[in-house]
This record gives structure tokens, C-alpha cells and sequence, in this order.
């Protein structure tokens, strides 16, 4: 009697692990889907910060091309041949603070700026004053501040603009609140790099830099 209880038991056992085997391929399939869903989602989150930083980049750029006239009527540099009248000398060159921060809050009213870019924009001046005082001139164009800050270039703006929707836009992530967009423009041939920061769920413009300065 033992022997056939065995015998009878034996099917059963093997039956019921396969069907255990079964159920555990069946959650690992079901768990394999879910985590296939969550990765599709994390891509399509970040082509959104993709596009979304390459157009702060570009409406950054038609912004302060639109209204570089204006920025131009901020005197921050005074001295040399443009601020003679008359038949008086030319000063040499200096920093005109108060038409600084003009410039600057011009430069916050466009929302496309961090607070730490404007403090270094601040910070560039201060620098650039030290330097005048170090090394007076008058004459020649004012070291530091005879090209355009954000384009590096003596073109015209108005010749960049079309390069602007023409170009190439690499974006690195760096993680969830660092990003640096790369491209160049033809006019200029300058290759760029925008450093953005992410604030209160907003990107914003931290750094601008040069990688090939005329």
C-alpha cells in the first residue's frame, strides 16, 4: 500500500510545481511589461525637457537680437572717442555703474536669465572697471567690451537671426536640474554652449560660453 501511495502522489507534486512555475513566468512577464511602460515614459519626459530647452535657447537669442537696441542705449562704458565733445580729450575708459544696473534689469525683465547669470553679468563689469583703472585707455576699443557679450561676434545681429531656426541643438542632460545645449552659427562661427538651471520647475539660462572665440 505504501508504494502505490507514492506512486500516486508523484503525479500531483510535479503537476502542482509546474503550474507554480507557470504563475512565477507569468508575474515575471506581467512585472517585465510594467517596467518596459515605465522607461517609455521616462523618454517621452525627456524629449519634452529636450524641446523645451532647445526653444528657451533660440527665444533667448531672438529676444536680445529684437531688443538690442535698446540694451545699446545703457552707456555702460564711457570714455574714449565716442563720449568727446568738442574739442575736449577723451577720457579714458570706465564703468558707468548706474547705467550697469539699468542694463541689468532690462536684463531680468526678459525671464530667460538665472540670478546667478546676472550676478556674473554684474561681476564682468566690476572686473572690467578694475581693468581700465590698471591699464588706462582711451583710444583703442575697450578690452572685454568691443564684441557682443552673448554672440562673440562684431557681425550684425540682424544677419544671425535666420542661423538661429537653421542650426543643429545638442542637449546633454547633466541630471534633473542641470542641462547644457550646444550648436553653432554659420554668420559667427562661434560654437556654443548654454548652461540651463532648473528652478521652481522652470529652466533658465545659468552660463553662456564661447568654445571658439573670434
Amino acid at each position: 500500500m505504501i508504494v502505490k501511495r507514492i506512486i500516486i502522489y508523484i503525479p500531483i507534486l510535479i503537476l502542482f510545481t509546474q503550474s507554480c512555475q507557470k504563475k512565477d513566468n507569468g508575474q515575471l512577464k506581467n512585472n517585465s511589461i510594467v517596467k518596459s511602460d515605465s522607461v517609455k515614459k521616462v523618454e517621452v519626459s525627456s524629449d519634452a525637457n529636450t524641446k523645451e530647452q532647445i526653444e528657451l535657447v533660440k527665444n533667448f537669442m531672438k529676444w536680445y537680437i529684437n531688443n538690442s537696441n535698446l540694451l545699446d542705449k545703457f552707456d555702460t562704458i564711457g570714455g574714449g572717442a565716442m563720449d568727446v565733445q568738442g574739442n575736449d580729450e577723451a577720457k579714458n575708459y570706465y564703468v558707468d555703474f548706474s547705467e550697469v544696473e539699468k542694463y541689468i534689469t532690462e536684463l531680468k525683465k526678459s525671464d530667460f536669465l538665472t540670478a546667478g547669470f546676472l550676478n556674473d553679468e554684474k561681476q564682468r563689469f566690476v572686473e572690467g572697471d578694475k581693468y581700465f583703472k590698471e591699464n588706462p585707455e582711451n583710444d583703442a576699443p575697450p578690452i572685454g567690451f568691443d564684441y557682443d557679450r552673448f554672440f562673440f561676434t562684431q557681425e550684425s545681429l540682424e544677419d544671425v537671426l535666420p542661423d538661429i531656426e537653421k542650426s543643429n541643438y545638442a542637449v546633454t542632460q547633466k541630471n534633473d536640474f542641470i542641462s547644457e545645449v550646444r550648436f553653432s552659427l554659420p554668420m559667427t562661427g562661434v560654437k556654443y554652449k548654454y548652461t540651463l538651471k532648473k528652478t521652481r520647475a522652470k529652466w533658465a539660462i545659468e552660463k553662456i560660453d564661447s568654445e571658439q572665440r573670434p
